[in-house]
């Protein structure tokens, strides 16, 4: 079997590739640190083509929400039209693509979590919002799909951004972390439970594909009880500075995850303690 994967060389693709890789698989990447571009339909088709793909995971885009925000043409040409191409050279060579979107499609959250597939998908970001357009080229064109909505990712590659990174840099240069608000939730998934839902979804049978999966853990954690978790991983016994909750932020944010686990057999063996446990050892 010969395996595509967009943006193979980031967080989520070179976990995947391992994966992949290590059961023996046959692997090509496209990623735009090689100068191999999504928004390029012809060069994406000349690729496949010529590789003979059978499958393709697709994660290449635009996905840190400050990016977005500070380019949203960039945003809309790599996640929006950039998945357009690959879902359109998918169609026309019949091969079924696994697209990786986002929690944030569901913000912002009008009905009470734990979120299924069946909540309303729209996006309130720029980084939302272009996902969601993603995820609707890639069911509007009829190959065989599966879309994957990761829950709040994390992992050694990604150990700078969001709540983790914002205390850990801290932490680092000395200063105490600081907490926004505490009490509200998030789903901490971490990126070797994703990379085997990746694969899961790429070997899944016939009758489990033009589906949409939520992809997490299903264990909701405050902002305050991570924050403490990741103190602890990091040996930090000092203050932690409050401050008011931040708009952006939901509520509350965790996965109903059951049709995953019931369709794809995929069930997150990564709680978050264990999770920042395998990070920092």
């Amino acid at each position: 079997m010969r395996y595509l994967i967009t943006g193979n060389l980031g967080f989520v693709g070179t976990e995947t590739h391992n994966i992949l890789q290590a059961l023996g698989h046959e692997i090509f990447g496209y990623d735009i640190m090689e100068n191999k571009d999504i928004r390029d339909g012809e060069q994406f088709e000349l690729c496949v083509r010529e590789w003979k793909i059978n499958r393709i995971l697709h994660l290449a885009a635009i996905a840190r929400f400050a990016d977005a925000d500070n380019d949203p043409l960039l945003a809309h040409e790599t996640n929006v039209l950039g998945t357009k191409n690959v879902a359109l050279v998918a169609a026309k060579y019949h091969i079924p693509i696994v697209y990786a979107s986002t929690g944030s499609v569901y913000m912002p959250i009008t009905e009470v979590p734990p979120i299924t597939e069946e909540f309303k998908a729209q996006g309130n970001s720029v980084y939302g919002c272009t996902k969601r357009q993603g995820e609707l080229y890639i069911q509007k064109l009829g190959n065989p799909w599966i879309i994957l909505r990761y829950a709040h990712l994390y992992g050694k590659e990604k150990r700078m951004h969001g709540l983790i990174g914002g205390y850990l840099d801290r932490i680092n240069r000395g200063l105490a972390p600081t907490l926004y608000g505490g009490k509200q939730s998030n789903d901490f998934t971490y990126v070797k439970d994703v990379a085997r839902a990746n694969y899961l979804a790429l070997t899944a049978p016939w009758d489990k594909w033009n589906q949409v999966y939520n992809i997490g853990t299903g264990e909701e954690l405050t902002a305050e009880d991570a924050g403490k978790i990741i103190c602890s991983a990091a040996g930090y016994k000092g203050k932690i500075e409050k401050k008011e909750q931040r708009t952006v932020d939901p509520d509350h944010f965790v996965y109903d995850t059951t049709k995953a686990e019931k369709f794809l057999g995929f069930k997150a063996e990564f709680s978050f303690k264990k999770g920042m446990a395998d990070m920092f050892s």
